[in-house]
């Protein structure tokens, strides 16, 4: 079988014969290459094949810009939840995790007002902080 061969070094492209099963894996690759090209140039920034070849880390959707701004936000946000008392550490990780002020309240056996007022202060807190 025969192939065209682009990439020759003055450019001309010329036929190359090669088994059927090389044939196959070229056409094979050039399909996927060819997806994960548009789906590179569609949907993110980085090349899709980087998950094959270098793990799911060199994949990642995010510009290098993004990822820094987003370590730095959540170090921000530790730093001020290092403010908050222990009790309004744990209700608000409840909170944000999605239980309700009553569920908290019935978990912690306490009062629903007090729960509120504890996670209210808990968020000025951070606000402040931040």
């Amino acid at each position: 079988m025969f192939i065209k061969y682009d990439y020759t070094a003055d450019g001309k492209p010329i036929m190359v014969e090669v088994t059927e099963e090389v044939a196959e894996f070229l056409r094979e690759d050039k399909r996927v290459t060819g997806n994960a090209d548009r789906r590179e140039r569609d949907h993110c920034e980085f090349h899709m094949d980087a998950m094959d070849y270098e793990g799911e880390a060199f994949a990642y959707r995010e510009t290098p810009e993004q990822i820094l701004l987003r370590k730095e936000r959540d170090m921000a946000l530790w730093k001020a939840m290092e403010v908050l008392s222990d009790t309004q550490f744990r209700r608000l990780i409840l909170y944000a995790d999605g239980m309700s002020l009553r569920e908290i309240a019935a978990l912690e056996g306490k009062d629903f007002s007090s729960i509120a007022e504890s996670i209210n202060a808990a968020k000025k807190k951070v606000r402040n902080f931040l």
